[in-house]
């Protein structure tokens, strides 16, 4: 099985969810996701846990990072990511969708910005299109704050993510050859906000065995949601599973 919803999973593995653990950890979980896209339904997926932190390099999630620069408060890193965006007519099931062309996944290169401070956390990042796929830019702003309870970590977040006009239009854009084939109206999607409430805890069952879960809300930007491609205006993704600390 596969996502579906490739621009909610995206939002997903760049979550401060994945920066809790300073330690190396890896896991396996499941994710259930609601496609925005016309054709699929709602899919149940495995997903890897995978975190790693020193003090010059960390994974997390689909995010590596090179720390250039940190202190008590700030954290300055260069990132390549892997964007897991795509859409693939072949899993469709409608007529006219699966007549458009197929859109792939891409790697980005960019850099993130963290500030800690006592009532919480800061992140902005900022990535570009280094597979050639779309050439687009997308960015992110995000506040979040750990709370933690003995074994009990809960971690609150809210943010938004804006993807540039060529991100969007690869992929929810339809041009006008693919409009003829398929019927839909061509559509020229432009840049975009998305904003975004997630909620993630992680529960220590033992001192090296840990439960992750993760949900996630997002309102799907006008770019988007007027798309011929798409059939709803927001979507929602949980995860859970279990991660070994090593």
């Amino acid at each position: 099985m596969a996502f579906k919803n490739k621009f909610i999973l995206a939002a997903l593995l760049f979550s401060p969810f994945s920066v809790m653990a300073a330690e190396f950890s890896l896991g396996m979980g499941a994710a259930y996701n609601e496609s925005p896209y016309k054709g699929y339904n709602d899919t149940l997926s495995a997903v890897p846990l995978v975190s790693y932190e020193d003090h010059h390099f960390y994974v997390r999630q689909a995010s590596l990072g090179w720390i250039i620069w940190k202190d008590e408060k700030n954290e300055l890193s260069l990132t390549a990511s892997w964007m897991p965006l795509h859409f693939d007519p072949d899993d469709n099931d409608d007529a006219h969708m699966r007549q458009l062309d197929k859109r792939r996944a891409s790697a980005m290169l960019g850099g993130a910005f963290y500030r800690h401070e006592r009532w919480g956390s800061l992140k902005f990042t900022l990535a570009a299109d280094a597979g050639d796929e779309s050439g687009g830019v997308m960015g992110e702003l995000a506040y979040f704050k750990p709370v933690r309870m003995a074994r009990f970590t809960l971690t609150p977040s809210a943010g938004v993510y804006y993807y540039d006009e060529s991100l969007n239009d690869k992929y929810y854009g339809v041009s006008a050859s693919e409009s003829r084939r398929s019927g839909l109206q061509q559509y020229a999607a432009g840049d975009s906000w998305m904003p975004y409430v997630g909620l993630s805890a992680q529960y220590a069952l033992t001192s090296q065995l840990l439960l992750n879960a993760s949900a996630r809300y997002a309102a799907l930007p006008d770019a988007v949601r007027k798309s011929p491609m798409i059939d709803r205006d927001d979507s929602v993704t949980l995860i859970i599973g279990l991660a070994w600390r090593f």
